[in-house]
């Protein structure tokens, strides 16, 4: 074998031994997001889905699961939609993303109408940061769906660029807006499994993470090619 194969070799290794870690970080991830989810969703209803469950129910199913996927489905490892051609993907990325965002803002309209919300915690501060990120990332989706039609006064890798900045932004201050908005909760849950809660949210925050900060990286180095 020839210095050439070796390297080739060893290259095509470690890109596989990359490739299956990749794969169990996915799984990992829906393990911890469905975690939360089907705990979120008993929690609330058994506690009669008030106004303050309606809006956990809704924004953990907005921001914790539905945006989490439509961010992720553009990842390469992900199985569920690596057999898709890209326009698919992009579609089912729009689909979840719009039902997604549209349930994180119905939540938080829920606190701001309902409930008078005000900006005296932490979590109310992070949540409507959200509700407004949200907004402009849904603007911007719109933007970079018909970015051919603008690229005479936008580039469209401008455009895509700013929607996956916002877009991480919003899921990012959403999910820190949940870490602290599980406290709500301490008279239903224990303090202890509400440390877990957070450190599943926190891990899936981090694990949904690599593939939109992979994409973004490689969008800033095209453009400053």
């Amino acid at each position: 074998m020839t210095a050439v194969d070796s390297k080739s070799a060893e290259r095509s290794l470690w890109e596989n031994i990359l490739q299956r870690i990749e794969i169990f970080i996915w799984v990992l991830n829906q393990a911890c997001i469905g975690f939360v989810t089907i705990y979120m969703f008993w929690i609330c209803i058994y506690k009669g889905m008030g106004t303050m469950e309606l809006h956990a129910f809704l924004v953990t199913i907005g921001f914790s699961l539905l945006m989490a996927e439509g961010i992720m489905c553009h990842y390469s490892i992900n199985p569920l939609t690596n057999g898709f051609k890209r326009k698919t993907k992009t579609t089912i990325h729009w689909v979840l993303l719009t039902l997604g965002g549209g349930c994180g803002v119905a939540g938080c309209l829920v606190m701001i109408v309902i409930v008078k919300l005000n900006m005296d915690q932490l979590h109310n501060r992070l949540g409507f940061a959200a509700f407004i990120l949200c907004l402009i990332s849904m603007l911007s989706g719109l933007s970079a769906l018909f970015s051919s039609y603008l690229r005479r006064i936008l580039s469209p890798l401008l455009n895509k660029g700013f929607h996956n900045l916002v877009g991480f932004g919003t899921f990012l201050t959403a999910l820190l807006a949940q870490y602290y908005g599980y406290e709500f909760f301490h008279s239903s849950i224990i303090w202890s499994f509400i440390n877990v809660l957070q450190v599943v949210t926190l891990v899936s925050l981090v694990l949904t993470s690599i593939g939109p900060l992979k994409a973004l990286y490689q969008k800033i180095s095209s453009y400053s090619d």
